[in-house]
């Protein structure tokens, strides 16, 4: 900026000296055309009144580039033929000007301007001044402004220092509550102090260590509840063999009765398994996009599911229908939609008294596939309706192991409904019943 600045008024000085020189040579130019014969006497005289500097030098030419007058008698032209550009261009009737460096290296500006009388050019006026004054004046400023430019400068940086500072006093903040996260502390949060960017930058951190805080409490449970899901069977199975292994002449009746109660118990920890590994198939993103979709009846499937648990319901001697609605199709992984019909169904047949009743329809609503299930069974407190869903989570917790429960089917049934972009609703009532509702978008065939 600051060469810039110089060279801009360096070329304006030069400029308006120019100007200025150009001016006062037409000004002498024009005084000597009012007279037919001038002395050498006379042309001083008139070159004092103009007042001129001493640095300047003026010299008169007639029509042929002879020098008539020379105002510097020292090194006097007089008599002599001076031929440059500027010289030419004025005998041929046009003003000119010239900048020039002498022998000693100084900046000279001549102006070389026609004498006209009666519209003929008689000759020319050549005008020299040192433009010393703007060398002096342009050397000074471009010391000031480079004065300038470095005070600027070291301004600058400090500003730049001071406010980088302030800048990413925020993001030395997050980036160091960063490292306490993957120090496994999750108790850090930070105050939103700032707007734009930055501040949505806090803010989404803040939301992803709540998110993981949520995470973190919920694989706690998950692992607790896991841990002590197969630790009940697993206890049981090692209560029966010590017992076994401590009375080696125990009769053949009692090693059958341990051995049936041990395979109930093997099966149980199989179910809990099996229903671990759906789940975590299910969690896994690469195992979700390896999944196939395709278009399927939704009225077959919910009545395949209402065949294989149809002697389940008879077993327990509770009244079940189904009603459905055929020419409903969508998009599914047909062994997930499966099983979370299959779960909610057996989870009502489960828990609905002897000579109860368990209803299943599928109908269409709108653009969606409903799948409901009704049932009179023991219902669900309003203060547990939210819980359902989650993993090991049971009514009650007694009649759960009576059944078999897990208490995953539910979880499991909720995240192969979402798979497939649906919803999964639950309305119940203690004592009178439940209505699981799956909504599933249909595709047009």
């Amino acid at each position: 900026m600051t060469v810039y600045i110089t060279n801009s008024m360096s070329d304006y000085s030069m400029q308006e000296k120019k100007i200025q020189v150009l001016t006062q040579a037409n000004v002498i130019s024009g005084y000597i055309a009012q007279y037919q014969d001038l002395s050498g006497e006379t042309i001083s005289f008139l070159l004092q009144q103009q007042q001129l500097s001493a640095d300047t030098r003026v010299l008169m030419l007639d029509n042929d580039a002879k020098v008539t007058f020379d105002s510097n008698v020292q090194s006097s032209y007089v008599g002599k033929t001076l031929i440059n550009t500027i010289v030419l261009d004025a005998l041929s009737g046009t003003n000119q000007t010239e900048e020039i460096r002498n022998s000693e290296g100084e900046l000279i500006v001549n102006a070389a301007v026609p004498i006209t009388k009666d519209k003929t050019v008689v000759g020319a006026i050549y005008f020299q001044s040192s433009a010393s004054d703007v060398s002096d004046y342009m050397g000074q400023m471009s010391v000031n402004l480079l004065i300038l430019a470095v005070l600027a400068s070291i301004l600058i940086g400090v500003i730049s220092f001071v406010m980088s500072g302030i800048m990413t006093e925020p993001i030395r903040n997050l980036t160091q509550n960063l490292k306490n996260l993957t120090e496994q502390d999750l108790d850090y949060k930070l105050e939103v102090s700032s707007g734009g960017e930055i501040g949505e930058l806090m803010d989404s951190f803040n939301k992803m260590i709540d998110k993981l805080r949520l995470q973190e409490t919920k694989r706690q449970e998950f692992v607790s509840n896991a841990s002590h899901e197969l630790k009940t069977p697993l206890s049981s199975i090692k209560l029966i063999s010590d017992s076994l292994l401590q009375t080696p002449d125990a009769p053949r009746e009692m090693v059958e009765e341990f051995l049936n109660d041990m395979n109930v118990e093997v099966d149980r920890l199989t179910r809990i398994i099996n229903k671990l590994l759906t789940l975590t198939k299910m969690d896994n993103q690469q195992s979700v996009s390896r999944l196939e979709f395709s278009v399927m009846d939704i009225n077959a499937i919910a009545a395949n599911v209402f065949k294989a648990l149809k002697p389940l319901a008879a077993q327990k001697g509770v009244n079940v229908t189904f009603n459905g609605e055929e020419g409903i199709y969508s998009l599914v992984e047909h062994d997930r939609l499966w099983e979370a019909i299959y779960n909610i169904l057996d989870n009502s047949i489960k828990y609905t008294e002897q000579e109860g009743t368990v209803m299943m329809t599928v109908h269409q609503d709108e653009n969606f596939a409903v799948i409901e299930v009704n049932d009179t069974g023991i219902g669900i407190a309003s203060s547990e309706l939210y819980k359902i869903f989650d993993r090991f989570y049971r009514v009650d917790k007694a009649r759960s192991r009576e059944t078999g429960g897990t208490g995953l089917g539910l979880s499991i049934a909720l995240t192969a409904v979402e798979l497939h972009g649906g919803n999964l609703q639950v309305e119940s009532k203690e004592g009178v019943g439940s209505t699981f509702k799956i909504t599933i978008p249909i595709t047009l065939k």
